[in-house]
């Protein structure tokens, strides 16, 4: 759209690592905890790309897979960075999860 004032990210980095801890593994039931850290960020420009200019945040979540529903979890986690242009830290945020990230 001509004329707005969105800013778009033409590169990005991602990073993730998660341990999964299994609690109960039935035929139709699954449940599992994890711990993880995850670290990013996305750049307007490609020339202003740095793979060592990334944003941190770690927490720990809860997975159930159910049958006829899939895969359905709660995470909590912790932002250690501030986001750009902004005074506080990401700090303690909950997700809901739905389905399966690829």
């Amino acid at each position: 759209i001509a004329g707005n004032n969105y800013d778009y990210a033409y590169a990005y980095m991602r990073l993730t690592m998660e341990l999964r801890f299994p609690i109960l593994f039935e035929n139709s039931f699954n449940a599992w905890v994890l711990a993880f850290a995850e670290a990013g960020n996305a750049w307007r420009n490609i020339d202003n790309y740095n793979p060592f200019n990334l944003k941190r945040s770690a927490g720990v979540g809860l997975r159930v897979t159910l049958p006829m529903v899939g895969m359905l979890g709660i995470d909590w986690g912790y932002g250690f960075d501030r986001p750009d242009n902004s005074t506080v830290r990401g700090g303690s945020n909950i997700h809901f999860v739905l389905g399966q990230e690829i």
